[in-house]
């Protein structure tokens, strides 16, 4: 079953990271550092992908709960929650 997940980086500009995360499913980037993205694999599974070669990056990736959220954020987040 795929979840959704929040990553936020330290990295940026790199095109392998990016690739990778856009490799594990419908994915959406929002300001230079947050991707939302939706996958069958486990967060600590995530992160072991996107850290190879970047081990002293920052990382965080967090499951979202797409049945409690609220907030203003750019109207393209909403949509994306919404549809996937």
């Amino acid at each position: 079953m795929k979840k959704t997940y929040l990553i936020q980086t330290s990295i940026k500009n790199n095109e392998v990271f990016n690739n990778r995360i856009k490799s594990l499913g419908p994915w959406m980037r929002y300001f230079s550092d947050n991707w939302l993205v939706q996958s069958s694999l486990s967060a600590q599974d995530i992160y072991n992908l996107l850290s190879i070669g970047n081990e002293k990056e920052s990382i965080f990736i967090i499951e979202l709960n797409k049945s409690n959220y609220w907030g203003r954020m750019n109207t393209e987040v909403w949509d994306y929650l919404k549809k996937n």
